[in-house]
Order: structure tokens, then C-alpha cells, then sequence
């Protein structure tokens, strides 16, 4: 009892000390102090009928205020939470039905508004509306995610804002990537890409019985554009033991993942400090490894001196190498374009994969 009573007094000591030296035991402090409240409290409300007010309007807090620039009639929509809108419906179950329910909940036939925090978006199942929206030039630039955007997806043709540089990269993509004439002469690369995937798949079903279809096709998906792209074709099976093909397995499994993977951050951005998913610290770790990656495949291209020369059958490597002038990409744009369509093949040969299935 002696011992609990003495440190009691010593806490209340401190406690003394530490408010006496902050000036509020004075009674100026103490009045000065209470004299603050009833601003910390008109703040507070302040806040609260900020909040209230915009989770209010018709499609959520994300749509305050854009109804009334706008001068229409509301979209109308879910309202959601406060501060974060419309998240919780989409992290539970399937995302197209919730939107499906919500849309018919709130009378919107035809286009509907909701909120993913602080994001404003918009859905719609009608062809027409549908339409609109592709050819409006207010949704001409992609809203990228944070991994996105660190994985370097801001400098492609699929995310770059639009612009002379966006117009740039479709110039070089039409002419020299998707032209009927160069996609006609790798085609003996993408039929020894299948036939070699036939004979993989029928292996596996005289040995197991079962087959696993996804990996198949990922890696068939993937040895085509790296012969395409990069000019060089890999032993992408799980049994290759080079360990180029290991490193570019975990890079391109390491990317798929961290864009498909939902994050917080991406309508909270309050929370981008906290990482709370350590996306940010995932693809801090990962863009080293792919430069490094990419830039080794450049310099022996360029030790080759095979840019000289492009015919039809060229690797996408040589065609940026070769080009001059207001074409001419830098090395960092190079390197983008690059991984990017390597990881869109990868995330396209999955999506045909659910289309198939």
C-alpha cells in the first residue's frame, strides 16, 4: 500500500510539473484555454456537417458539389458510407452483381453514380450511354492506380495522359507493331508458341489426368511476346532451371499481382503514407529489377548493331532503336513501353483464360 501510495503521488507530481510548465495551471492559461473551446467546437461541427452534407448528395461524398457545377439533374446512385462511399459494397461478393442490385435499388435504367472514397465513378449497361462516354473527351485519360503508376504504366500507350506523346506511341504501335504485314510474318513463331503449348498440355494429361489450363497459356502468352518484343524466346516451363527465366517469371507474377490486387489507397488518399498493404513497398522493390532487366535486353541489341536493318520480321527492340527524330523515344520511355506490353500480354492471356472457361 505504501509502495501503490508513493507512486501515486509521485504521477500526481508529474502531472503538476508537467502542466505548470505548459502554463496551464495559471489562471490566465486555464481561461485562455477554455476561451479556445467554443472555436474547437464550431470546427468540429463544421467538419461533421461537411461530411454529412456531401455523403447527402445522390451517388455519395465523392459527388459533392459536381451536381451542382454541372447544372443537370443528379445521376442518381447509392449514397454509401460517410468518407468512404461505396468500398465495402465492392470488396463483398461479386462486384458486377452488387452493382447490378444497386442500380436497380436506385432506378438508374441507364447510367448510375457511386463513390470509391474520394473517386467519383460512373456505370452504365446501356450501348448508347455506353458510347457516349467512350467518345467524350472528359474520359479521355485513365485514372491510374498506385501500382500502376510505380509500375511505370503511366509512360504506355494504355495509361499515358493524352497528348503529342500519347499520339506518338499509337503512331509507332500502328506502323510498327500491330501492321498487317509484320503481324503476318511472326505468325511461325506464334504457331511453334501453340503447338509446343499442345504437346505440354498433353503430357501433363497422360500424367496427371487433369490439366491445368492457366499456366499453359500464361506461359505460351508470354514466350510469344518475348520472342516478338524482346527478339528472344525462353524455356518458360516451372522446370527451367536458367535463372534469367526464373527472374522473369517472379518480375512478370510480381506485377500481374500487384495490379490486380485491390487497394485502399487508391480512393483513400489519406492513407498512401501508411502503405497499410506495403503495395508501394512491393513495387519500390520491383522497378530496380525490371529496369535492370529491360536495359540488359537494349544493350545487347545495341552491341548487335541489328537496328541498322528493320524488315517485318525485327523484334519490337529494334524497331524503337532504330527510329530517329521527333520518334526517337529516351531509354526510360523505352523501358516502359517495353514491360508494359509484356505484362498486358501476360494479363490478357488469364482474361481469355476466364472467357474460355
Amino acid at each position: 500500500m505504501e509502495n501503490g501510495g508513493s507512486s501515486e503521488g509521485a504521477e500526481w507530481w508529474l502531472y503538476v510539473l508537467l502542466f505548470r510548465n505548459s502554463g496551464l495551471l495559471d489562471s490566465q492559461g486555464i481561461f485562455a484555454a477554455l476561451g479556445q473551446w467554443p472555436l474547437y467546437v464550431a470546427l468540429l461541427i463544421a467538419a461533421v456537417t461537411a461530411v454529412l452534407a456531401s455523403w447527402l448528395m445522390p451517388g455519395g461524398c465523392a459527388w459533392a458539389g459536381r451536381h451542382r457545377r454541372s447544372g443537370h439533374v443528379p445521376i442518381p446512385g447509392p449514397k454509401g458510407w460517410p468518407i468512404i462511399g461505396s468500398l465495402m459494397d465492392m470488396s463483398i461478393g461479386l462486384a458486377h452483381r452488387k452493382l447490378e442490385y444497386l442500380a436497380r435499388l436506385h432506378g438508374a435504367t441507364k447510367l448510375m453514380a457511386f463513390s470509391l472514397g474520394s473517386t467519383p465513378a460512373v456505370i452504365t449497361s446501356d450501348p448508347e450511354v455506353a458510347r457516349e462516354l467512350l467518345n467524350s473527351p472528359h474520359f479521355a485519360n485513365r485514372p491510374l492506380k498506385q501500382s500502376a503508376q510505380q509500375l511505370l504504366f503511366g509512360r504506355a500507350i494504355g495509361f499515358a495522359p493524352n497528348g503529342d506523346y500519347w499520339r506518338l506511341l499509337r503512331r509507332i504501335s500502328s506502323t510498327h507493331l500491330f501492321s498487317p504485314r509484320r503481324i503476318a510474318a511472326h505468325e511461325p513463331g506464334r504457331q511453334a508458341d501453340a503447338l509446343r503449348m499442345l504437346v505440354d498440355i498433353q503430357k501433363e494429361c497422360e500424367c496427371n489426368g487433369v490439366v491445368r489450363v492457366r499456366a499453359h497459356l500464361q506461359r505460351a502468352a508470354l514466350n510469344n511476346i518475348m520472342g516478338s518484343v524482346f527478339g528472344r524466346r525462353f524455356d518458360m516451363s516451372c522446370t527451367s532451371t536458367c535463372e534469367e527465366v526464373k527472374e522473369l517469371r517472379e518480375m512478370v507474377d510480381e506485377g500481374f499481382q500487384l495490379l490486380g490486387a485491390f487497394n485502399w489507397a487508391d480512393h483513400l488518399p489519406w492513407l498512401r503514407p501508411l502503405d497499410p498493404l506495403r503495395i508501394h513497398a512491393r513495387c519500390a522493390r520491383l522497378v530496380p529489377r525490371v529496369r535492370a532487366f529491360v536495359r540488359n535486353i537494349i544493350e545487347e541489341h545495341r552491341r548487335a548493331e541489328r537496328n541498322s536493318e528493320t524488315g517485318d520480321q525485327s523484334d519490337f527492340v529494334d524497331v524503337l532503336l532504330s527510329l530517329h527524330g521527333e520518334d526517337k523515344l529516351d531509354e526510360e520511355d523505352m523501358i516502359a513501353v517495353l514491360w508494359v506490353r509484356t505484362i498486358r500480354i501476360f494479363t490478357l492471356s488469364s482474361m481469355y483464360l476466364c472467357i474460355l472457361l
